[in-house]
């Protein structure tokens, strides 16, 4: 379950941004998650749980948005959203897809009150 380690990232950042605001409590956290991440929704919003216990962060809200994956082939312009993890263009068969989305993981904002 790798949502745990991506967690630890996440409460790192919530600590350096909150340090100063140690009588503050955090009552959202939004996360920007890529498909291509595999991050399970679920599995997030539970290791989010775990870190949180004990913080300023405990019974805040976690939203998740995810990413799709997108690519653009390099050989005939067509840019959608990957199925299935099938790198072929769906438009000239082409095998040089490049990635436009899907690998964001990162903090879009936080609320403190």
């Amino acid at each position: 379950m790798h949502e745990l380690a991506l967690m630890a990232g996440v409460f790192d950042i919530v600590k350096k941004y909150t340090a100063e605001l140690p009588d503050k409590k955090v009552t959202r956290v939004t996360l920007v998650v890529g498909e291509l991440t595999n991050a399970v929704p679920e599995a997030l919003e539970s290791s989010f749980q775990v870190y949180a216990k004990g913080t300023n962060v405990e019974g805040a809200e976690l939203i998740v948005r995810r990413i799709p994956l997108t690519a653009l082939c390099v050989e005939c312009r067509w840019e959608g959203k990957v199925e299935e993890y099938t790198f072929i263009c769906p438009k000239c068969s082409g095998l040089g897809l490049e990635i436009k989305t899907g690998r964001e993981l990162y903090v879009e904002s936080m609320e403190v009150e």
